[in-house]
């Protein structure tokens, strides 16, 4: 999102709180050029306001903006990540990206990233479902670079996590699946475990 979009859309809502008579006019510029740039969460918060402030001037009626909620994720044995049921779209992530997420998952309580080797074991097991494949040895040192505490790795394999949620998932709702937290405090998925299914 733009410091454009940003600024444009406060004048918009800025021109609407304007409005005093209780009428709403046909508006004298075409504005969807500008709702073409806006996120789905920027979006959603603006209808929200439109909405209150129709309500205010009398026009408002029963609620049709509904909130982006996110999806149940059913997990089978080799942890293939389906949206929505047991056989809705698969999410697509590269291994070692999706072994971080299904840790992650598996440990709703957050984990602290100075204490993840104690993870190690399980990430290999993790890695070696996902990807049955690769060498054991290969696997020890995928995962090896993962929990030392000297290499990138781990940083950059969350990051793209993210990252590729933001690409696969509304921007409304992304946020609940991805990796976060702040230094020093565990490092978690806020995802609601109820909504994690292990089939």
């Amino acid at each position: 999102m733009t410091k454009q979009v940003s600024i444009e859309a406060q004048w918009m809502w800025f021109v609407l709180f304007s409005v005093t008579e209780g009428i709403l006019e046909e508006p004298v510029e075409d504005y969807s050029g500008l709702l073409d740039g806006m996120e789905a969460a920027e979006l959603l918060a603006m209808l929200e306001k439109v909405q209150a402030r129709l309500k205010q001037l009398g026009r408002g009626g029963e609620s049709r903006i509904e909130k982006a909620s996110p999806v149940k994720l059913y997990i089978d044995k080799k942890y293939h990540v389906h949206m929505g049921s047991p056989d809705g779209p698969v999410l697509p992530l590269r291994p070692l990206v999706k072994t971080l997420f299904i840790l992650f998952l598996r440990h709703p309580e957050g984990i602290v990233l100075k204490q993840r080797d104690k993870y190690r074991k399980e990430m290999e097991e993790i890695y070696a479902v996902i990807s049955p494949n690769t060498a054991l040895e290969d696997i020890q040192s995928r995962i090896g670079r993962l929990v030392d505490l000297q290499d990138n790795s781990f940083s950059e394999k969350a990051s793209v996590l993210n990252a590729r949620l933001d690409q696969l998932l509304p921007a409304a709702v992304s946020e609940e699946y991805k990796i976060q937290g702040y230094i020093g405090q565990p490092r978690r998925i806020p995802l609601n475990p109820l909504m994690v299914n292990w089939l």
